[in-house]
């Protein structure tokens, strides 16, 4: 009886330690099936299958989960990357801020200019109770635009004035219908993205002048004999405004530092030589006037536009 018994428990003992070593052989097998990549990514499901490994006998069961969890981890991995990416775009509008920026006004501009003109003669020496001439015209010609630095440019102007003055009293009225042609410089500075400030000389050129009387007798008619002086020189100062990119309002005052009529005679002051000794007129040669234009410089106010179309 205690051979039988000993050989029974012999052969359980056998039984148990050769199904455990095919357990543990099936084990080694299924890790062997999986990369090291996969295993390494499903470390936490092969901790649930030691953990169930033990009290379980079946193999079954770590299979089934092993499968399960091994995907989960290369979501993550796949989620990971793609948030670099996102990171990168939400940077790209700073770095790409430059582009939305207005662009730089170019180096040359070339545009047209129109200006409502008021003048008027100042700085008589004797009018004789008679008020300054003034009076309205207007001008347009081509303007262009050299920036110098930033906030500064240099812009030449070539443009075309006409201007009417006129002056009198109760015996007559005389006109001044006078065309010029002008060339200005000027120095523009920007003292706001709107405003500018601009300084500049200015030539004109005499290009026409029509001196009338308006008398209903006609008295005064063989007197008259006015003559303009061909060049004038003053300076503009003026300020704008930037209503567009390429539209500008411009207000200009310009003072003249020459005289006007430096040769025509005040008609009283003229003396025996300025006459013809045969006919008792005045002499072709002599430049006078029934009124005394002395000392007279120009002033004008200019109201502008400009539309640049370079």
């Amino acid at each position: 009886m205690k051979k039988f018994a000993a050989g029974l428990l012999t052969a359980l003992c056998a039984t148990a330690f050769s199904f455990a070593q095919e357990y543990n052989q099936a084990t080694v097998q299924y890790s062997q099936d999986y990369s090291q990549a996969e295993w390494d990514n499903a470390q936490p499901a092969t901790q649930t299958v030691d953990t169930y490994s033990a009290p379980a006998p079946e193999a079954t069961q770590p299979t089934v989960a092993a499968p399960q969890a091994a995907p989960a981890a290369p979501q993550e991995t796949a989620v990971a990357p793609a948030a670099a990416p996102t990171q990168s775009d939400e940077a790209m509008p700073i770095d790409e801020q430059p582009t939305i920026i207005p662009k730089k006004k170019q180096p040359i501009s070339i545009g047209a200019r129109a200006s409502f003109v008021y003048g008027n003669f100042w700085g008589f020496k004797n009018l004789d109770d008679l008020e300054e001439p003034s009076g309205f015209g207007a001008d347009f010609g081509i303007t262009t635009r050299f920036t110098i630095t930033k906030g500064l440019s240099f812009s030449p102007e070539i443009a075309f004035r006409l201007l009417y003055l006129e002056h009198g009293d109760e015996d007559y009225t005389r006109n001044f219908d006078m065309t010029f042609l002008d060339f200005a410089f000027y120095i523009q500075g920007e003292i706001s993205k709107a405003f500018y400030l601009e300084v500049g000389p200015q030539f004109s050129i005499n290009t026409s002048g029509d001196y009338t009387i308006e008398n209903e007798s006609g008295a005064y008619d063989n007197f008259e004999n006015i003559e303009q002086s061909t060049v004038e020189f003053g300076i503009n100062i003026g300020l704008g405004y930037h209503i567009l990119n390429n539209l500008t309002l411009g207000f200009r005052w310009y003072m003249g530092f020459n005289e006007v009529f430096p040769d025509v005679k005040y008609y009283d002051d003229l003396t025996a030589d300025d006459f013809d000794t045969n006919t008792h007129k005045i002499k072709s040669n002599v430049k006078t006037s029934v009124s005394n234009l002395k000392g007279a410089h120009t002033m004008m106010f200019k109201f502008g536009v400009t539309y640049w179309f370079i």
